[in-house]
């Protein structure tokens, strides 16, 4: 026969298996030992810590008890039935007493709301009635015979509407109901207050037995008694009929140590004792459990202990032996099929078979790693390329689906919105910090930002440009609002103390409801920005503002452009360019519509060219067109982008325009040829310099300069000279010859003419007829 060869004989890695199953026991065994050598300890805490709960949820349940009472008194006194019904019953009309039944209903109502611990509910404002739930008693029958209190009499209770008081709780009475043999113990509440000028008092009194009976009901141990102390050291409630004495004592436990629970013989029995205090109406509760009520848990419990802990250890040596045998060799085949992989690396001869098992692992994980970086890197990319296109309004071309894309990120439903981050670095930033640092805190900024905004609302937060962070935020429900509003202002109080080193602006767009009008809330957003006050940290809602989703750019206007190319004049251009832009931005165009309009205008030059006959090409590089032709335009871009127009503009009249000399003449030529041509119209200097494209100062200016003489004087001229014609060859009437030459008024005809040829026209007419004579 061939003897058989244990495993653990031969072959140190499973030795060292069935060790580490084995020491898993360790805790078992150890914990077992501290249980059994401290069961009671801990039993006694557990009981102490469940009799604690019980009495405070059992003290908790009494008070919302009182706080009704209380209530009840206070809804009561002030109660509008009460205010204008309740009276001395002397001075009260036979129509007042008529409403007293609303008083008893009043009073009935309330006492159904907490009928289980309230034993009577009464009030009155003299010595003459007493008012119930039942009905209108006279007040010495009522505290005499139907609801006799043992420790106040009659007296007492006139007494009480002498002076006003808050809500009070006096110390426990017997009291013996009419037609009622047994007695009861009850808890007065009294609140007085003046009502009609008079005081009234407003009783509750509070059943004892209810009391004991929400205690009892709560208990954790059927031998548990109950003492109730006010702030008076009066006795409330003494369920264990303990002797005055013994009830001192227990006080005087806790008034030596400030523990809730304390051990001690009371009574010759040792007990466990646990308060509870009310800060409400000052009550202190106890709880007085015999220790014998839990002493034979002890036992049990060790000996269940015990049997458990032997059993687990051997199943546990049983389960170790047979999980080593089982472990074995699939750990083998695992380590050859690791070493036989690992091609072309030494292996080390010191280490044993788990740490070249361990090295081996270590290798795979990190190629792994580094493969999900890299992965997670192309989506980032992706996602980062899916939300610039729609930020600029681009069609999503990729081939992964864009609804796909959106899932992958929990954009689903709901609406979506833009928020954007801008950073405007201080000099000090740059001066104080060291230049690696910064470069760390620029690199970071949009996993901070990135990770408030995701601890409030589904997001997604990309780096758009240069230190502009966008946000695109997904909120499906309107509450989720509230939460965005959260997120910003935690963003806000992460950077208030870094704003001595740079500007933050939050731009808030407008939210839409189609994941296509991302554009327009970008759009929204970063208009917001522009109209910040520039403090060092602001939130611009676009909500709060008037956008404009479009440009104005009018074929006069582009008329206007064209012509100040013609004319040559770069300051006219500049004028008519920049109050179109101002323009624009009064009437409330937003950001990105204002760099579609620079886009626009740089078409317009361009067409300009192409008419012309000259390439854009020769006068711009492919860089330079490309960003000019964009008509998605960056934050604080604007100022540039309208620089590069101007060069671009002053390019082409470079190009196109020879002279300035013919330039001018060009300008006048047009003026001269519209006056003579509609000089009968209403004409005026504004109105030509619409019809010829050109701004009425520019018009005036070079008119002025080139023939000496204003527009005004020369559109006089040309008139006066055809009112001559008409004087010498027509019969018409002065008054017809002024309205033919664009004139309405016969009066303003006459100055006008008088003040160029000295006479009047008939003057004029009839020196001429003598002439011909």
């Amino acid at each position: 026969m061939h003897r058989i060869k244990l495993p653990i004989t031969i072959n140190k890695l499973f030795l060292k298996i069935l060790l580490y199953f084995l020491s898993l026991l360790i805790p078992i065994v150890i914990i077992g030992m501290i249980v059994f050598f401290n069961v009671e300890q801990l039993i006694k805490k557990e009981v102490s810590e469940k009799l604690l709960v019980n009495l405070k949820s059992s003290s908790q349940t009494i008070e919302v008890y009182l706080g009704m009472a209380q209530s009840t008194n206070n809804n009561l006194l002030i109660s509008d039935v009460v205010n204008s019904t309740l009276k001395p019953y002397a001075v009260m009309t036979d129509q007042e007493k008529a409403t007293l039944p609303f008083i008893i209903r009043a009073i009935a109502a309330n006492q159904n709301m907490v009928s289980s611990f309230i034993d009577n509910i009464f009030m009155y404002i003299d010595d003459e009635k007493v008012y119930t739930s039942q009905g209108t008693v006279n007040f010495e029958t009522f505290f005499d015979k139907s609801y006799l209190l043992d420790a106040y009499d009659k007296e007492y209770w006139r007494e009480r509407i002498k002076t006003s008081g808050f809500f009070e709780l006096l110390p426990p009475t017997k009291v013996t109901r009419y037609g009622e043999g047994a007695s009861k113990t009850v808890i007065p509440s009294v609140s007085t207050q003046y009502l009609n000028g008079k005081l009234a008092a407003m009783v509750t009194t509070i059943s004892v037995q209810a009391v004991t009976s929400t205690l009892n009901t709560n208990s954790i141990f059927p031998a548990t008694a109950y003492v109730i102390v006010d702030k008076n050291n009066h006795t409330l409630l003494n369920s264990g009929s303990w002797r005055a004495d013994a009830i001192e004592q227990i006080r005087g436990l806790f008034q030596q140590a400030p523990s809730q629970t304390v051990y001690a013989k009371i009574d010759q029995t040792e007990s466990m004792i646990v308060r509870i205090s009310s800060d409400t109406y000052g009550w202190d509760y106890y709880s007085i459990t015999p220790i014998h009520s839990f002493n034979n848990e002890p036992s049990s419990i060790l000996s269940l202990i015990f049997w458990i802990c032997i059993s687990l250890v051997v199943i546990g040596i049983l389960f170790s032996f047979r999980f080593s045998v089982n472990l074995y060799n699939p750990i083998k085949n695992i380590r050859d099929i690791l070493l036989q992989s690992e091609k072309g690396t030494e292996i080390g001869g010191g280490r044993d078979e788990f740490q070249l098992i361990g090295s081996r692992i270590h290798q795979l994980v990190q190629q792994n790693f580094d493969t999900t970086q890299k992965l997670d890197m192309y989506s980032n990319e992706l996602l980062d390329q899916f939300f610039s296109s729609l930020i600029k309004g681009n069609p999503w071309t990729q081939k992964k689906p864009m609804q796909q894309m959106m899932e992958e990120i929990g954009f689903q439903s709901g609406t979506y919105l833009c928020c954007c981050f801008m950073f405007q670095y201080k000099e000090r930033f740059y001066h104080e910090i060291a230049e690696a640092d910064r470069l760390m805190i620029m690199e970071k900024m949009k996993k901070v930002l990135w990770g408030i905004m995701q601890q409030y609302v589904n997001s997604y937060l990309m780096e758009h440009d240069q230190n502009l962070y966008v946000c695109v935020v997904n909120l499906k429900h309107e509450e989720e609002r509230a939460e965005l509003n959260r997120a910003l202002d935690t963003i806000k109080q992460t950077f208030e103390y870094d704003m001595i080193y740079c500007e933050l602006i939050i731009g808030l767009g407008k939210p839409y409801s189609k994941v296509n009008d991302v554009k327009k809330s970008y759009s929204d957003a970063v208009t917001a920005m522009q109209r910040s006050s520039h403090s060092d940290m602001s939130i611009m809602d676009a909500a709060d503002l008037a956008i404009e989703q479009n440009y104005y750019y009018s074929f006069l206007d582009e008329n206007k452009v064209v012509n100040a190319l013609k004319s040559g004049d770069m300051e006219l251009l500049v004028t008519e360019v920049k109050g179109l832009i101002r323009s624009n931005q009064d009437r409330g165009v937003s950001y990105t519509y204002l760099g579609a309009l620079l886009a626009e205008l740089f078409n317009t030059g361009n067409r300009y060219l192409t008419e012309r006959q000259v390439s854009t090409h020769v006068l711009l590089t492919e860089e330079e067109y490309a960003a000019l032709a964009d008509p998605n335009m960056s934050p604080y871009e604007s100022a540039d982008r309208t620089q590069r127009l101007f060069a671009f503009y002053e390019k082409i009249i470079t190009e196109t325009v020879v002279k300035p000399e013919r330039k001018a003449a060009t300008v006048i030529s047009l003026i001269t040829s519209y006056i003579e041509n509609n000089y009968a119209k209403d004409l005026y200097l504004e109105s030509i310099a619409d019809e010829i494209g050109l701004s009425s100062k520019y018009i005036s200016r070079i008119f002025k300069e080139i023939t000496g003489t204003s527009i005004t004087d020369y559109i006089s001229l040309i008139r006066m000279s055809k009112a001559k014609e008409l004087l010498m060859h027509t019969d018409l009437k002065v008054g017809d010859i002024a309205h033919q030459i664009g004139i309405d008024s016969r009066t303003t005809f006459l100055r006008i003419f008088k003040k160029h040829e000295g006479i009047s026209p008939i003057d004029y007419r009839n020196a001429h007829l003598r002439k011909d004579i």
